[in-house]
């Protein structure tokens, strides 16, 4: 039985659901037909035209990415310009393309969680935990098999499901409590209502105090032991995202506790630094951020490109070993737009003026 890319969508759903993306994003089959089968994947983060002919070249009819190719409305799709030319070879060559963005960035195993082990942190967690989403369900039926529904109710990916006898009743009614997020709400009351355990009055759903564990922004770690020094962690993080500069400010003896966000995550420079990590890392820092309220603390641009670029890594496990029957392979392109030039090779630390007007 082929596997079809509508296969795929629900994997990444699942993992990454669209619900949490941003209100201005745009994820999920930006371009194919959800029936199409797969014959291979091709993962990246930017889709460009370069990247295009490689998925082709490779044999591959589905793009998985992390940036969206269409943000905004299209007027017309032509090969005059870039975008367009992009478009036009998808649809003309049937390659499909999945995009999963800021729902990725905030999922558990997700691009900052991609970040961090690329780093080598241990324990990793969220640095800041999701808006409220979780919510908690309590069914009360006459069912004669509890275990029955307990095993459709972790199906729907509800946790913490547990069943008790509703006491002064004679007649066998349980009530099965449990929690489940948001987004899998509806796939759930379709399947209780398939099984005729949907009945008006029998289900509540409330929502909870406390924010989702599954869905949040960034990425707290640790290193063993005494952690390590200064110069060690710039040469290591040199060298995990293969960089020839990394722009920091602060200063610190020891790191051993780190947040990671990858992307542009200098929002989350204050919580970083409520947490009592030593080191911060992520990209887009704007200048004046670069000014730190903290002693003990280092604050790492590594760039958009270079923050997110494991990701691509991460996509093609999780795929490859979801669906072992069709080959996932990462891109070769480079499709950083950004350069870096040094003036001095030798040069290990150096600041850049700030041009005036």
């Amino acid at each position: 039985m082929s596997l079809l890319i509508r296969q795929i969508s629900t994997f990444l759903n699942q993992w990454a659901p669209p619900s949490v993306k941003m209100d201005y994003d745009n994820v999920g089959l930006l371009v194919g037909n959800p029936d199409t089968p797969v014959s291979n994947i091709l993962t990246c983060l930017d889709v460009t035209e370069e990247i295009v002919e490689e998925a082709i070249q490779k044999g591959c009819n589905l793009i998985v990415a992390h940036h969206p190719l269409i943000f905004t409305k299209i007027g017309r799709i032509n090969p005059t310009q870039s975008r367009g030319r992009i478009i036009y070879s998808l649809i003309k060559n049937d390659l499909a393309l999945l995009v999963a963005h800021t729902n990725l960035d905030a999922a558990l195993d997700g691009v900052s969680f991609a970040l961090a082990n690329t780093l080598g942190l241990d324990g990793l967690r969220f640095l800041k935990a999701s808006e409220h989403i979780s919510r908690k369900i309590r069914l009360v039926t006459t069912h004669e098999e509890p275990k029955a529904i307990l095993k459709l109710l972790n199906y729907y990916s509800a946790e913490n499901a547990h069943f008790f006898n509703v006491e002064n009743r004679s007649d066998g009614v349980i009530c099965f409590e449990a929690t489940i997020d948001q987004h899998l709400l509806k796939e759930l009351k379709s399947g209780l209502k398939k099984e005729g355990l949907l009945k008006e009055g029998k289900f509540q759903v409330t929502q909870l105090a406390s924010p989702s564990k599954n869905y949040g922004y960034g990425v707290i770690g640790q290193y063993p032991e005494e952690g390590v020094g200064m110069n060690e962690f710039l040469h290591l993080v040199s060298k995990a995202l293969h960089l020839k500069a990394v722009r920091y400010s602060g200063s610190v003896d020891r790191i051993k506790k780190v947040a990671v966000c990858g992307g542009s995550g200098s929002i989350l420079k204050k919580d970083a630094i409520a947490a009592g990590v030593q080191a911060f890392v992520t990209s887009d820092i704007k200048y004046h951020d670069y000014f730190l309220e903290k002693e003990n603390f280092m604050l790492l641009d590594v760039g958009h490109y270079e923050s997110e670029y494991p990701m691509v890594e991460a996509l093609k496990n999780e795929l490859s070993e979801a669906f072992d029957q069709i080959d996932v392979l990462i891109t070769q392109r480079i499709t950083n737009p950004m350069n870096v030039y040094l003036s001095d090779q030798e040069l290990k630390t150096h600041q850049i003026p700030e041009k005036h007007t």
